[in-house]
């Protein structure tokens, strides 16, 4: 369970948003950090079994607002648990920087949005992923630091839109790769994104999560439909390894067994441990 200096600091975070659903439709907002930053950046630290992944979880927004990454977050932390990994929090930008990510293998964008990394940060970030760090990314990861090159690439590409309304469908699993074999397909109820550039071109991306939009209600924008619809895939073009998955607007999502599994395992494999 999330303590409770992470619970007040999300929820400070996310006090705008209603219903779990987007609050603002505005551009992404430029660089914001708080103008007295606490002292200490990490919320909470809980430190898991040897050897297994260690894990930052970020949760910074200040664009778009999603109650659902309070869910998001309470669910990679519970992998503490489940998992054994070890999971330090934050929704602060100053919390990533070398020194914190020397203590992890892997730094989850668990639905953010917007731009708050520091000049120092980012470099920092893009050190450590082109020596091997890993990246995990949820739903509006794609709508964070749109405006810094080596993140966009490195997540693949940015959001373009989606239509307006949840719509349950199908997910088909790419059956052979680490993060999908052997899991059944997910039936979600989700915003589904696309994307600036077809995910399938990304240079080097596996795709492992794909909607079948035969699946869709009738009363899906036919015009959002593409035919073949990517929402996840996989990467390790700059050296790390990067997974991302669109979904993650609906909260309900985060308590799906087979999405919390890929999500499990996306961490172990860009911790290079499956």
């Amino acid at each position: 369970m999330l303590r409770p200096q992470l619970v007040l600091a999300i929820l400070l975070a996310s006090l705008a948003a209603c219903d779990g659903h987007d609050i603002s439709s505005s551009p992404e907002a430029g660089a914001v950090v708080p103008a007295e930053p606490p002292d200490e950046f990490i919320a909470s630290r809980n430190p898991g079994e040897p050897g297994k992944p260690r894990v930052l979880v970020y949760t910074f927004e200040n664009a778009w607002q999603h109650l659902s990454m309070l869910d998001c977050a309470n669910a990679v932390a519970k992998m503490h648990d489940t998992r054994g990994f070890t999971i330090l929090t934050s929704n602060h930008p100053l919390a990533v920087n070398a020194s914190v990510l020397a203590e992890v293998d892997v730094i989850v964008f668990c639905v953010t949005s917007g731009s708050g990394l520091t000049a120092s940060g980012k470099a920092d970030l893009e050190a450590w992923i082109r020596a091997g760090g890993g990246l995990v990314g949820f739903h509006s990861a794609t709508f964070t630091e749109s405006l810094w090159p080596f993140y966009v690439a490195n997540i693949g590409t940015a959001f373009a839109g989606h239509a307006d309304g949840v719509f349950h469908g199908t997910v088909k699993l790419d059956p052979t790769h680490p993060i999908t074999a052997g899991l059944p397909d997910l039936q979600l109820d989700e915003e589904w994104y696309f994307f600036g550039q077809r995910p399938e071109t990304i240079p080097g991306a596996q795709m492992l999560l794909t909607l079948d939009e035969d699946t869709l209600p009738p009363e899906y924008p036919v015009i959002n439909k593409e035919g073949y619809h990517p929402i996840g895939w996989a990467n390790d073009r700059f050296g790390g390894r990067m997974f991302y998955s669109a979904f993650g607007h609906n909260a309900a999502t985060f308590y799906d067994p087979n999405a919390l599994e890929i999500i499990g395992r996306a961490i172990e494999w860009a911790a290079h441990q499956r």
